[in-house]
């Protein structure tokens, strides 16, 4: 029931804060994360390319507010924000010039677009949002749309603090703003929404439905044998460490908590360029030959990066890894209330993510390494045998499997499970950041977007292509790869790292090995 609380005029609490919002707000905190950001490219209707700056501005705006209406966590701010219960709390309004922000370029230069995406892009995964304070006044989420003169392209990038929803959330806003640009309808000519006076929306007077943690919607059984493993990690003596050091954890690259800085790399992988490089090669048949071998992108790009952290650290560094997939349990949901807004609940906008481990242990890493050239060019880099190849399809396949696992075993033996049981979020993502490394790569892929609503049609909206990008987490992965694709347009691989912890050349041969070996075998379809 929702609660009354004193916060200048009265605040309703809506709901504590779920498990994963508490985990994410405490990495916040402690300055561990920043923001995630999902650009996509869109393509204006002929129709709409000709209108007025102010008449286009209004189309975005009133496509945003529907958004909003429609994904109640884009409505609400926070309290208690630094205690160990925050709570969401219901907002009356929102100045919507504090969340949509317009760049507008001269000129036709295609080249000055792409490198004001790319810089606005980095510089929102390290941009901080307002202070405690704010957020009880506004949502940690901001839309920014970037056009150069007339073009018939925008591009618009959600940038989001991580507490008020996931990846995959903004891939369902950009997929909810798609649908809502194609079946708006001016009234007289003009683009209006109720509520809605200049930049400011007033929202409803009845609190909105807020999606339920995953906690409070599943149960998150652990085994017996699961738990006591998981507790003994956690909780061994210190000098047992020192004695039976696990050699798949990253212990070449420290945690270090400052300074703070993001470096982010990004490929495209889309027809033009593929075509460009392999003829009549496009990113879907990379698809058909993950499937031919049992496999997805998401187990492929956990193979080569395999093969790639193998090629560029020794086995002294690194007699072995760990590596995480990020897990999106929507499926694992039950049915959304029929009065939910968003509708299905594999549409709602909130925190449904959570990891899944994967060890590559010594014999594997070291068969790998036997594989390799005697002799590699750094900067060259090197192409894949068939022997690399052999096992490449292996470990993908071996991967995909645990993913299939994982997915049938839905939050059973889940880390959300195990983190329900701490109390005390800041302190213990602090110690966390004491520890040695986990995990030397992920892999978090959001899936595949939905760029059109529809058969072709010039008249409608559609979305040409997508990038994902995380800030630096400090305590995660040494390297966080983000896949996105839009259906039938190709693919984005971008990656991040934190720069005082990484080695800038280093993440940056590990992207282009990840580069060089799509390339390679996309062309020998």
């Amino acid at each position: 029931m929702a609660n009354k609380v004193n916060h200048g005029k009265e605040a309703v609490v809506l709901r504590k804060f779920g498990i994963n919002e508490t985990y994410q707000l405490a990495m916040y905190l402690l300055d561990q994360y920043r923001s995630t950001v999902l650009s996509c490219r869109y393509v204006v209707p002929p129709r709409l390319v000709a209108e007025s700056r102010t008449q286009m501005e209004k189309v975005i705006k009133v496509a945003v507010v529907d958004t909003i209406m429609r994904h109640p966590m884009m409505q609400v701010g926070m309290i208690d924000g630094t205690s160990k219960t925050p709570s969401w709390i219901q907002l009356p309004s929102l100045d919507l010039a504090q969340h949509i922000k317009w760049i507008y370029l001269g000129g036709e230069d295609h080249d000055d677009f792409e490198q004001t995406i790319q810089e606005t892009f980095r510089i929102q995964l390290d941009e901080r949002f307002p202070d405690l304070e704010t957020w009880a006044k506004q949502p940690g989420w901001k839309i920014t749309i970037i056009r150069q003169g007339d073009a018939p392209i925008l591009e618009v990038l959600i940038a989001f603090n991580h507490p008020q929803f996931d990846g995959a959330g903004a891939k369902i806003w950009h997929e909810d703003f798609l649908e809502i640009l194609d079946t708006a309808t001016a009234e007289n000519g003009a683009y209006k929404r109720s509520g809605l006076d200049g930049d400011i929306l007033r929202l409803p007077e009845a609190p909105p439905m807020l999606p339920i943690p995953i906690e409070s919607l599943k149960s998150l059984p652990l085994d017996p044998k699961y738990f006591a493993k998981s507790l003994w990690e956690e909780f061994r003596p210190q000098f047992l460490n020192r004695l039976s050091r696990d050699v798949s954890q990253a212990a070449w690259c420290p945690i270090r908590t400052s300074p703070y800085k993001t470096q982010f790399r990004a490929f495209f992988m889309d027809d033009g360029s593929l075509s460009a490089i392999l003829g009549s090669i496009c990113a879907d048949e990379i698809q058909a030959l993950c499937r031919q071998n049992k496999t997805t992108i998401t187990g492929l790009l956990q193979g080569l990066s395999l093969i790639a952290f193998s090629l560029r650290l020794n086995s002294t560094a690194a007699p072995a890894f760990q590596s995480s997939t990020i897990m999106d349990h929507r499926r694992n949901l039950p049915a959304a209330p029929p009065d939910a807004p968003w509708g299905s609940s594999n549409k709602a906008v909130g925190n449904y993510v959570t990891q899944l481990p994967h060890r590559f242990e010594t014999e594997l890493v070291a068969r790998i390494r036997c594989k390799l050239p005697a002799t590699c060019n750094s900067d060259e880099g090197i192409n894949l045998s068939a022997e690399l190849q052999r096992e490449l399809w292996a470990v993908s396949a071996q991967n995909r499997l645990e993913i299939v696992r994982k997915v049938e075993a839905g939050l059973r033996n889940d880390i959300v499970g195990l983190f329900q049981y701490v109390t005390d979020w800041q302190k213990t993502m602090s110690n966390m950041a004491k520890k040695t490394r986990q995990f030397s790569w992920l892999v978090t892929n959001v899936g595949v977007l939905n760029g059109s609503t529809s058969e072709p049609d010039d008249q409608k909206w559609s979305i040409d292509r997508a990038q994902f990008g995380l800030s630096a987490e400090i305590p995660a992965a040494a390297i966080e790869i983000s896949p996105v694709s839009v259906a039938g347009r190709g693919m984005c691989v971008s990656a991040d790292w934190p720069d005082n912890a990484v080695d800038v050349t280093f993440g940056e041969r590990i992207m282009a090995d990840l580069e060089r070996w799509l390339v390679q075998l996309a062309s020998q379809r």
